[in-house]
């Protein structure tokens, strides 16, 4: 029995001398735009060997070249790096994270809360992160389900959704401009065909009449679709290039 005992004392030791041969010690910083991130796990994916970032953000870690780094938290997206030669060089990492604005539903649902409400003063502008993440308990779920269950306390949700607010309705109104430029897009060939009758086509660019809805078709396939936002001027110019290039092919 001492001997199985020793010999996995050995065997560990050897695992772990040989994992961290040729690595050196690599001091990294994570942070959230200006802000640096505590309590976010960082772990060697090839030795297996991990730390967490201090209230600093700042951390310090065994790796080499080629070795995959991952950073991970319950409230921030999850990200890997791999090292290169400059990470080894200077010795120094900084990694940037994004705040996973979708990890309440599954926190939830996982019986787990990002931020120990106990210890957190809250005021505008507070940032959530995970400090306390491994010492807090599963919600109560009366609390969670039963609105008279709030009176008096703090709603974890509705303070999320507080908190959130601008974020997401600035993430809703790049949404809708993406939404309008794409329609912008799709609604342009119709447009210029509407813009512009038979005639201009027919007479000023040379194109058959039953193929003009073609012509537009090649144009939208060479960029025209790029031009809503245009003046006439350039336009025009376009159509006039296609048109040439439209009728050496079907010539």
């Amino acid at each position: 029995m001492k001997l199985k005992i020793l010999y996995f004392i050995l065997l560990s030791v050897f695992l772990k001398s040989n994992a961290q041969e040729n690595r050196i010690q690599l001091e990294g910083t994570v942070k959230y735009n200006s802000m640096y991130l505590p309590d976010i796990n960082i772990s060697n994916k090839i030795t297996l060997l991990g730390v967490a970032s201090n209230k600093n953000g700042n951390f310090i870690i065994l790796a080499k070249e080629g070795d995959s780094v991952l950073f991970s938290s319950l409230v921030y997206t999850n990200r890997i790096i791999i090292i290169s030669k400059t990470h080894i060089k200077s010795k120094k990492i900084t990694v940037y994270l994004e705040p996973d604005y979708y990890q309440l539903d599954e926190i939830m649902l996982n019986k787990q809360i990002v931020i120990d409400w106990a210890k957190t003063s809250v005021t505008k502008g507070t940032i959530l992160n995970n400090d306390a993440i491994i010492n807090s308990k599963a919600p109560n779920a009366r609390k969670l389900t039963d609105p008279n269950a709030q009176a008096g306390g703090l709603n974890p949700i509705s303070l999320f959704m507080s908190l959130t607010k601008k974020a997401r309705i600035k993430r809703k109104k790049r949404r809708a401009k993406e939404e309008k430029l794409q329609q912008l897009k799709s609604d342009f060939p119709d447009d210029i065909r509407n813009l512009y009758n038979d005639n201009f086509y027919i007479e000023w660019l040379h194109i058959p009449e039953e193929k003009i809805n073609l012509f537009l078709d090649f144009c939208e396939s060479n960029g025209l679709l790029e031009l809503y936002d245009k003046d006439e001027i350039i336009i025009k110019d376009f159509l006039i290039k296609q048109a040439k290039k439209f009728n050496l092919i079907n010539n």
